[in-house]
């Protein structure tokens, strides 16, 4: 984006840009500020940023992964050749037929795993999916800051499948259970269920000791 003229008359060959973002008129001197803004200028220092810089948290990811489970998102943040390619193999009885489908898709970059609650909800139309209420979600996130804050000395994390599936039945909710993905090596669910037990307590244990956000 640039202005053809100045107000002062100028065309565009006397509109010069500065090296901190901004356009001036070499006739009459007149400096326009409102180009700091543009995106194509976005890599001058003295720019105003777009965007804020998002941080990575763990937590962050984990509640992404609790939205989907609660199908907690739209359509379109499933790609079209990813719906393209499932429809193309309806119609589906249940969500591991079309977790199957997907593994077979060797074209598809993104194949959303994390979004089967939702995409059993569109193709399984017979099927009525579960759902989890915020007060679910409130108690998950609560149990997940307990197993984040475990891990301050720089080891390696649990899988946040793991993690999501462990949590969701801890809090009482089971029946959403085959509605995720789920990771199948059974050393690391393993692995994983010993070392979330010490953390947040064995399976089967009421949650009423779990406080809100």
């Amino acid at each position: 984006m640039q202005f053809e003229y100045c107000s002062c008359g100028s065309d565009q060959n006397a509109i010069i840009p500065t090296d901190y973002g901004t356009l001036v008129c070499s006739v009459c001197g007149v400096e326009n500020f409102a180009a700091v803004l543009w995106q194509e200028n976005a890599f001058h220092h003295y720019c105003i940023p777009l965007y804020a810089p998002a941080t990575y948290t763990r937590l962050k990811r984990f509640k992404k992964y609790l939205q989907r489970a609660s199908m907690t998102q739209c359509a379109s943040t499933i790609p079209k050749e990813t719906w393209d390619y499932l429809l193309a193999g309806a119609p589906y009885k249940k969500p591991a037929a079309i977790v199957r489908r997907l593994k077979k898709a060797r074209h598809i970059r993104k194949k959303c795993y994390d979004s089967l609650p939702f995409l059993t909800q569109m193709l399984c139309p017979d099927i009525d999916v579960p759902n989890l209420s915020e007060g679910d979600k409130q108690r998950a996130v609560w149990y997940f800051k307990k197993l984040d804050s475990a891990y301050c000395n720089g080891e390696a994390f649990v899988s946040y499948l793991y993690a999501l599936e462990y949590i969701i039945e801890l809090i009482g909710r089971q029946y959403v259970l085959p509605y995720i993905n789920k990771i199948s090596c059974r050393k690391r669910r393993a692995n994983y269920r010993r070392r979330l037990q010490t953390i947040l307590g064995p399976l089967g244990i009421s949650s009423s000791r779990c406080k809100s956000v």
